[in-house]
């Protein structure tokens, strides 16, 4: 059994992710380095940190697909020192923030991800599971913030895994 960092918080449900204090802190703590914030929402974390989201109503820095963003980062040798991961984790949610625009499939991005990632790099991901990038990337699991909303809403899932081989 590996040492887990496990963090349990109360937090009511905001619209983008990072709009919850606590969990914001949470983030900004586990980050290091120069960091991607894929799917950045409204709110700027205080890292230093390239946002990018295809809503150009929240003013990220690339407004453009995710997939397309770590693509053009492969081909240019463009690389992190942290990943953020925070799609939206439902179809729902997607139409709320995007429309019609959807994103596909999340692993073609995660597939991605290690190609763009300096060595011993994190991603900190969100969703309503913990699968993450998994020991077939490379990655281990080293922290797991369970976030309870109250009420009817799915607690939110973080997860912090570094790279530990290169795959």
């Amino acid at each position: 059994m590996s040492d887990l960092n496990f963090t349990y918080m109360a937090q009511p449900p905001r619209r983008y992710t990072f709009q919850q204090p606590k969990l914001r802190a949470w983030v900004e703590w586990w980050c290091k380095g120069s960091v991607l914030n894929l799917f950045c929402g409204t709110t700027k974390l205080n890292v230093d940190e390239v946002r990018v989201d295809l809503d150009p109503d929240v003013n990220p820095d690339y407004c453009t697909d995710a997939y397309e963003i770590v693509m053009f980062c492969v081909e240019n040798g463009i690389a992190f020192d942290t990943l953020v991961l925070d799609p939206p984790n439902n179809y729902r949610k997607a139409k709320e923030k995007y429309g019609d625009r959807w994103m596909g499939p999340l692993v073609r991005i995660r597939n991605e991800l290690p190609k763009i990632m300096n060595d011993g790099g994190r991603v900190i991901g969100f969703g309503y599971g913990s699968v993450g990038m998994g020991k077939v990337r490379g990655f281990e699991k080293i922290a797991l913030c369970l976030v309870c909303h109250n009420g009817e809403y799915n607690d939110t899932i973080g997860l912090v895994e570094e790279m530990r081989t290169r795959i």
